[in-house]
């Protein structure tokens, strides 16, 4: 069975024992928990390949890692498995996952503004995913279902850029 299909096959069975117990929302919540503390230690392993650490340093580093890293299928499949339970929460919420990426932090009331605009626009209760990538330069892209909204000042550039080289 692919990845996909396990991690689905779980996120159906938690999120329906969570349903029993009338506790969607704190399951839900624990496991995104879970789903960032997976994902900081996957960061931790990048710390690895810096060229600065001593082999003595790496292999430290690595003989408390060992047993987490033969259990990155494993990982990998939590990880799956709590984005399909936010899948399934979303539905049954009515509310639609909207990803925002943005080149600095938002600050709350940015957010919230966001958020009920949004929610408007389309039409549903909304969960705002925000994700920071300086590279865009300024602005935001907003993406969600098969919708993107690219407002980004590096996207912008490009497009002149474009314009520029056909003059």
């Amino acid at each position: 069975m692919s990845q996909s299909r396990t991690a689905r096959s779980y996120a159906e069975a938690i999120f329906s024992t969570a349903q029993k117990l009338g506790q969607e929302n704190e399951i839900g919540l624990k496991l995104t928990s879970l789903k960032q503390r997976l994902k900081e230690d996957a960061e931790w392993r990048r710390i690895l390949h810096h060229k600065l650490l001593t082999p003595e340093e790496k292999e430290k580093a690595l003989k408390t890692l060992i047993p987490q890293l033969l259990n990155r299928t494993v990982e990998d499949t939590i990880i799956a498995t709590i984005e399909e339970y936010q899948t399934l929460l979303d539905k049954a919420k009515n509310r639609e996952l909207v990803e925002i990426t943005a080149a600095a932090p938002l600050s709350p009331s940015l957010t919230s503004e966001l958020e009920t605009r949004l929610g408007e626009l389309i039409g549903k209760k909304i969960r705002i995913q925000i994700k920071i990538d300086p590279k865009i330069v300024g602005g935001l892209v907003i993406h969600w279902g098969d919708q993107v909204v690219d407002a980004s000042v590096k996207r912008k550039l490009e497009s002149i850029g474009a314009h520029l080289k056909t003059i």
